[in-house]
């Protein structure tokens, strides 16, 4: 387990705590060597370690460059799995970065998990 989780979106979809937990408790096998889902507390990073773990800004974060790459551990949601093109932070608050998804996968081999629920409401 990794303690701090970098997770790739997309825009009409909020991030499950609920499925997270489940996808990245599975991601250790045998059962025995997983933990128990109360130990488990994801939230947002403090402004604190952002900056320290990926040199950007809040609303600037991309999944490319991270200062301390080897901490953070990337998921691509699965419902972008099937997107062909993607768009994310690209460092700045106004830049974005576009590729192809496959493109994303090859060059940062993320996890590839089932941790999104549709947005509701307005």
């Amino acid at each position: 387990y990794s303690q701090f989780y970098l997770i790739v979106l997309q825009y009409e979809t909020t991030i499950s705590t609920k499925k997270l937990v489940s996808e990245v408790r599975a991601l250790k096998k045998p059962v025995t060597e997983r933990y128990d889902t109360n130990k488990f507390d994801f939230r947002v990073a403090s402004s604190e370690d952002n900056d320290r773990l990926t040199g950007y800004l809040h609303n600037s974060v991309s999944p490319f460059g991270l200062l301390d790459a080897k901490s953070v551990k990337i998921i691509l949601s699965k419902s972008v799995e099937a997107t062909p093109f993607m768009w994310m932070g690209g460092g700045h608050v106004h830049c974005k970065v576009g590729m192809a998804t496959t493109d994303f996968i090859t060059a940062l081999s993320p996890l590839i998990l089932d941790v999104t629920e549709p947005r509701t409401g307005s």
